[in-house]
């Protein structure tokens, strides 16, 4: 999935930023999964992100969001997603040996303020504009396509049923984590989900909308202030958009309550068939088993990084085990009356 990297030294950041964008900078380092990611602050005050590509990442996957960021900067400049930094040359991405690594696609772009969701005060407005930004997301992409969104991902909800190779082989294995429940949700996935979810319509979508990829206004912890990370795209089902990002909202007083404030929200601009609306509850449990057994999976390949491989997955885990004491009858007439579709 991914290739190890060295760490490049900053002062080689630096100097790359100097000859290919003719800025003088200081940088520092953002701890990343794939690729190598960089704080930029120029003498003239601004801000920047550089990321340097994972080697084995494909390059059809790095144009896609790069070409993604330009659809969105040209057609839907309201929705606030980071601006494309042109090089000297007037490359948005050019590909650069830095440091002792192979040859890599680097690009940068603007730095976005905001305060990042899990450090801001919740409410519900703050729900329903998540979910009103996203579905202002989904529609901005409508059109949208490229090569390097038609691949197979892991994290994609409809490849689900691959992610059963990566769960441990003992039934109850580390510890008292309860994985009964993770092979009970890819059983039913593979057994009922999966062929409705086929049928539903699809697109190019966002397809990682954790809170860690959510910015908020640093004074109006309501307001939407940022959209990071389009590294996770892919062309899926459009319901899977809202049930990944739904999937880190089960921690209200009933599990689905968030996740109702959010969906009506969503479904008010991006209206929502019926169909999908009563899928939603499976596959918010599909997305959280492969979580789980995606992320349980690297952290025991690469136990360095292993922190920061598993900073959602314990909510995974207690949104699993909080969803899975919802009867299915029960979680779609929450969730239809959520989009008034009862």
């Amino acid at each position: 999935m991914t290739t190890a990297v060295e760490e490049t030294p900053l002062a080689e950041v630096e100097a790359l930023v100097l000859g290919r964008y003719g800025m003088s900078v200081r940088c520092t380092r953002i701890s990343c999964e794939r690729d190598e990611l960089f704080h930029v602050f120029s003498v003239d005050g601004l801000q920047y992100i550089l990321r340097m590509s994972n080697p084995a990442d494909d390059h059809a996957t790095i144009d896609m969001q790069i070409q993604a960021l330009a659809w969105l900067a040209e057609r839907a400049p309201h929705i606030p997603v980071p601006l494309l930094i042109a090089s000297l040359d007037g490359e948005t991405s050019f590909a650069a040996k830095v440091g002792d690594n192979p040859r890599r696609i680097i690009w940068m772009t603007s730095f976005l303020e905001g305060l990042a969701l899990p450090k801001s005060a919740s409410s519900p407005a703050q729900l329903r504009n998540i979910g009103i930004s996203l579905a202002e997301l989904g529609l901005a992409l409508r059109g949208f396509n490229h090569p390097g969104a038609d691949r197979v991902l892991a994290w994609d909800i409809q490849q689900a049923a691959a992610c059963r190779e990566m769960l441990p082989s003992a039934p109850h294995a580390d510890g008292d984590k309860p994985w009964n429940l993770v092979r009970a949700g890819f059983d039913y996935f593979d057994e009922v989900v999966y062929q409705r979810l086929l049928n539903l319509r699809g697109q190019v979508v966002h397809a990682d909308f954790n809170p860690h990829n959510i910015l908020m206004d640093g004074e109006r912890h309501d307001e939407v202030s940022g959209i990071l990370d389009f590294g996770d795209m892919v062309a899926t089902q459009l319901i899977n958009d809202i049930a990944i990002a739904a999937s880190y909202h089960t921690d209200g007083e009933h599990p689905l309550s968030k996740v109702a404030e959010m969906l009506g929200a969503y479904h008010r601009v991006l209206p929502l068939l019926v169909e999908e609306v009563d899928l939603l509850y499976d596959l918010i449990i599909t997305r959280l088993c492969t979580a789980i057994a995606i992320t349980e999976f690297r952290a025991r390949l690469y136990p360095a990084n292993r922190h920061y491989i598993l900073k959602n997955t314990g909510v995974a885990w207690d949104g699993l085990q909080r969803l899975t004491q919802v009867s299915r009858a029960d979680a779609q007439s929450i969730l239809r009356k959520a989009c008034n579709l009862e």
